[in-house]
């Protein structure tokens, strides 16, 4: 099952681009233009809520300074040395066990499991 996701700043277009590749439906944040580069973390959370897309993002700003029940959920990328397609085959295969109304927040890493 595919994602709704909204690729924060810090997420490579590599990524962005391979997601898509798999079925991935990704906005990123640079190329939206209510958002764009330097948008707060409030914005982009509405602005996922408002789109049902989870965030996906290096910032953990988005669980240790917001509630995470005010967003619909967050996969954080932990690990900033995973390449982009270890990224995308991470949360791709997130996608084939949980569904995405069940993410609040998933760290994506080589074990995630």
């Amino acid at each position: 099952m595919a994602y709704r996701i909204l690729a924060d700043e810090n997420i490579e277009r590599a990524t962005v681009t391979y997601l898509r590749k798999l079925g991935h439906d990704v906005e990123w944040i640079r190329d939206v233009s209510e958002l764009g580069v330097g948008s707060s973390d409030t914005a982009i959370a509405s602005y996922a809520t408002a789109g049902n897309r989870l965030i996906l993002t290096q910032d953990d700003d988005f669980f240790t300074e917001m509630d995470l029940s005010q967003s619909p959920g967050v996969l954080f990328q932990k690990d900033q040395t995973l390449a982009a397609r270890e990224v995308g085959d991470i949360v791709h295969e997130m996608s084939e066990y949980l569904d995405q109304k069940d993410v609040t927040l998933e760290y994506v890493s080589s074990n995630w499991l």
